[in-house]
């Protein structure tokens, strides 16, 4: 599999929703743009590819800012629990 992706545990109504991220490693390229946006929910592997470590590390304004700056589009953001696309 060329993606990474994880799913968030419940939220309560007052907190960001559950949320569900990709990083697809046919496009990234290391960048590390997530990694200084949202340093608590992406890490580089050893290829030097972002991936997902704990998509409740940061708010979601931050992964969205994270998801919006890779230059090659690698990450995507949606709910888990209804699957509504956040980003892209």
């Amino acid at each position: 599999m060329n993606d990474t992706s994880f799913a968030s545990r419940d939220s309560s109504p007052d907190e960001s929703p559950p949320l569900h991220i990709e990083v697809d490693h046919m496009r990234c390229v290391g960048n590390a743009m997530c990694l200084e946006l949202a340093p608590g929910v992406f890490a580089h592997n050893h290829w030097r590819q972002s991936e997902v470590v704990d998509p409740e590390g940061d708010n979601l304004e931050d992964i969205l800012e994270a998801a919006g700056n890779c230059p090659t589009s690698a990450i995507s953001v949606s709910d888990a629990a209804t699957g509504k696309v956040l980003f892209p």
